[in-house]
C-alpha cells in the first residue's frame, strides 16, 4: 500500500513539474545553475554567494528562466540522481525532460584573493596604502539535449587602490574582494547571455537609419563597433543530425550610439543591416 502511495506521489510530482514547464510558452530558455566548485581555501559560503549572484544576473536580464535550486534538488532525489553526476549526458537529458532545462551552467571559482600593503614614506612620515584584490570564475555552459558546450570562458574582476593613509576611505581586504567579485559577476552575466542570445538586430528604421539591438548595457558600450552578419542555411552533421552552425556573410558595420537596460541603438557605418542579423 505504501509503495503504491509513493508511486502515485512521485507521478503527481512529475506531472506538476511538467505542467509548470509548459507554462514557459513565452520561449525563454530555462537555465539550471549548478553548485559552484572551488579549490582549497574557497569557503562554502563564498560558493553559495557566487551561485546566488549568478542567478541574480540571469533573472535581472529578463531573458531566461532560472530553475529553482531546491526544485532541482528535490527532482534529483525523486529520480534517484546525484547532482554531482549531472554532467553525464544521459543524466542531463533525463533531468532536462522533467524540468524544461535547456542549458546547465557549471561555475568554478579559480581565484579569489586580496591584500593590503603599507609602505612608510619618510618625507611625510605616514604610510602609503596599497589595496588589491582579484576574482576569477570559470564558466561552462552545456546544452541539455546534445551535451554540446556552448561556452567555456572565464570571468574576471579586479580592484586596485593606492593612497596615503591620511586621505582615508581605505577599504578592508573583504570589501576589496567583494568589489572584484562584483565586477567578475557582471562580466559572467554578459558571457552567459551572449552565449545563449547573440547580439542581433531587433529592428531597423530605414527613415532615421537607427538600428535597434536586442542587448543592452550588460553587453555593449557606446562607441563600440560591431560587424553585421546575415545568417544563411543551417549546416547539419549528416551522421548525427546535429546543427553545427550556419552559413554567415558579413553585410555591414555598425557603431553603438546608445545603451539601455535591455536594448541598444546603433548607426550604420558601412553596408546594410537586416532584422535577425547577428552582430559581433
Amino acid at each position: 500500500m505504501n509503495n503504491t502511495k509513493n508511486t502515485i506521489c512521485r507521478i503527481l510530482f512529475l506531472v506538476v513539474v511538467l505542467f509548470s514547464q509548459n507554462l514557459l510558452a513565452a520561449g525563454k530558455l530555462r537555465v539550471a545553475v549548478m553548485p559552484v566548485e572551488g579549490g582549497n581555501g574557497i569557503s562554502s559560503s563564498l560558493k553559495e554567494a557566487v551561485r546566488l549572484d549568478l542567478e541574480s544576473q540571469l533573472v535581472k536580464s529578463g531573458k531566461v528562466d532560472v530553475l529553482d535550486r531546491d526544485k532541482l534538488k528535490r527532482l534529483s532525489e525523486e529520480m534517484k540522481l546525484s547532482l554531482e553526476g549531472v554532467i553525464d549526458p544521459a543524466t542531463m537529458q533525463e533531468l532536462g525532460k522533467v524540468t524544461g532545462v535547456s542549458v546547465f551552467l557549471f561555475p568554478r571559482i579559480t581565484s579569489a584573493w586580496s591584500q593590503v600593503k603599507r609602505e612608510r614614506i619618510p618625507l611625510v612620515n605616514e604610510d602609503e596604502v596599497l589595496v588589491q584584490a582579484g576574482f576569477q570564475l570559470a564558466l561552462k555552459l552545456v546544452e541539455t539535449e546534445t551535451s554540446r558546450i556552448l561556452a567555456s570562458e572565464k570571468a574576471r574582476g579586479s580592484y586596485f587602490l593606492k593612497r596615503m593613509e591620511s586621505e582615508g576611505g581605505i577599504p578592508s581586504r573583504g570589501a576589496a574582494l567583494a568589489s572584484a567579485r562584483s565586477r567578475a559577476m557582471e562580466q559572467a552575466g554578459s558571457i552567459i547571455l551572449t552565449a545563449l542570445y547573440p547580439v542581433k538586430v531587433a529592428h531597423y528604421n530605414a527613415n532615421s537609419g537607427v538600428v535597434t539591438l536586442n542587448r543592452g548595457r550588460d553587453a555593449l558600450k557606446v562607441g563600440q563597433k560591431l560587424k553585421v552578419f546575415s545568417v544563411g542555411e543551417a549546416i547539419i552533421d549528416p551522421d548525427t543530425g546535429e546543427q553545427l552552425g550556419s552559413d554567415e556573410e558579413q553585410i555591414g558595420l555598425i557603431q553603438i550610439t546608445e545603451t539601455r537596460s535591455k536594448l541598444s541603438r546603433a548607426s550604420i557605418l558601412k553596408g546594410r543591416v537586416e532584422v535577425g542579423a547577428i552582430c559581433r
